[in-house]
């Protein structure tokens, strides 16, 4: 992912299709050619981005972070960074976020990259982008506002470190493995080597969701990603995500992520 400002391109170019400022964010629209290539870099403000279509692989300090179609990730100013766009270029939608907002968040004073799978969070994001590209009057109170819900949920992500250490790392890659399919509190027990009670009570206050809660945000958010990636139909994506059928899963998805999944891809694909 890449933010739009004081960019170091070596190669291709990156062209902005809308901009707005909301506040004190600045949010952005653009795409780059397949042939865009980055020098390392950093930046003086943060990020929020939103990947819209194609790909592409950067680093991010010492990370490395592939970019796809539906993935949302945050990025720390001062971060030193290098980016390419894939075969097809890529798409993106940025929420630029000045330094002195990001040291005033305790959750965001230590995060420097993070790539977000909270359904809740690409639903913001999406929102942001209609508000961008389909502005009225209310355009720029509705986007500062959207950007402050995303702030705050980036920050719920980051300041829970357990989410990957321990049991809780265990389970959650569990949960992955098995998005498409019913698993038991006995199941995932076994495979953390603690209590259902303990885990129930542990998972809740690690991830502040319930287990249930998490195994269905996971599976909305591969299907958020069938969505964006692919062509297939809304039945077959349903199906592929454990849904029993497209209207239990259209519900789901519009519970979690704000809209429904046509219009989820339809915004995707301007």
């Amino acid at each position: 992912m890449i933010l739009p400002q004081r960019e170091s391109d070596i190669g291709g170019s990156a062209c902005l299709i809308d901009s707005a400022r909301a506040g004190d964010f600045y949010i952005t629209h653009k795409t780059y050619t397949n042939d865009f290539k980055q020098s390392w870099h950093e930046h003086p403000v943060g990020s929020i981005d939103f990947v819209l279509g194609g790909g592409g692989d950067g680093t991010y300090g010492k990370r490395d972070v592939q970019s796809s179609p539906g993935l949302v990730g945050f990025f720390r100013d001062g971060m030193r960074h290098r980016f390419r766009s894939g075969a097809t270029g890529i798409r993106t939608m940025h929420v630029v976020i000045p330094a002195e907002m990001l040291n005033e968040i305790s959750g965001l004073r230590d995060t420097g990259v993070e790539e977000l799978e909270h359904t809740r969070v690409v639903g913001l994001a999406s929102r942001v982008l209609v508000e961008l590209t389909h502005p009225d009057r209310s355009s720029g109170l509705a986007m500062e506002s959207l950007a402050y819900e995303l702030l705050d949920e980036v920050a719920g992500v980051a300041s829970r470190p357990a989410r990957r250490a321990g049991w809780i790392g265990v389970v959650r890659d569990y949960l992955y493995e098995v998005h498409d399919q019913s698993v038991s509190l006995d199941e995932l027990a076994d495979a953390a080597g603690v209590s259902r009670g303990h885990l129930a009570r542990g998972f809740r206050g690690a991830m502040g969701m319930t287990i249930g809660e998490y195994h269905r945000r996971i599976r909305i958010s591969r299907a958020a990603k069938a969505l964006a990636h692919t062509n297939a139909s809304i039945a077959r994506i349903a199906c592929g995500a454990g849904f029993v059928d497209q209207a239990h899963f259209t519900r789901a998805f519009r519970s979690h992520v704000g809209q429904t999944p046509g219009v989820f891809r339809a915004v995707l694909r301007g």
